[in-house]
């Protein structure tokens, strides 16, 4: 049911722009307008603004996140945590290709 993409497009951590009309971000409540970054978080099917995802941020470093804004952390936390193990898989794969077509090892590059 989400129009916008998921806060992780082609797996670049980067925020998105939620398209064509605009949206009351989750956090603040303020509008995202088009043309604007926001983040997705698919918990609560919502956006979140530039300034949303700071008051997360900042409240997760002060150890104050309300239980919503820990759910949406939880979930950009555990998109991180995959991201990074399908680049260690590719690294790893990559590594055993280049030892076996090419007898390279990957602290000989």
């Amino acid at each position: 049911m989400n129009e916008g993409k998921s806060w992780y497009t082609n797996f670049e951590n980067i925020p998105v722009k939620p398209r064509e009309k605009t949206y009351e971000c989750f956090v603040t409540g303020d509008r995202i307008y088009p043309e604007e970054d926001a983040y997705w978080t698919g918990e609560f099917d919502a956006w979140i603004s530039e300034r949303g995802y700071q008051m997360i941020m900042n409240a997760y470093s002060c150890n104050e996140l309300s239980k919503e804004w820990e759910i949406i952390y939880g979930e950009w936390y555990a998109k991180d945590e995959s991201q990074s193990g399908l680049e260690e898989q590719w690294h790893t794969e990559w590594q055993s290709h280049m030892e076996s077509k090419h007898g390279y090892r990957h602290d000989e590059l």
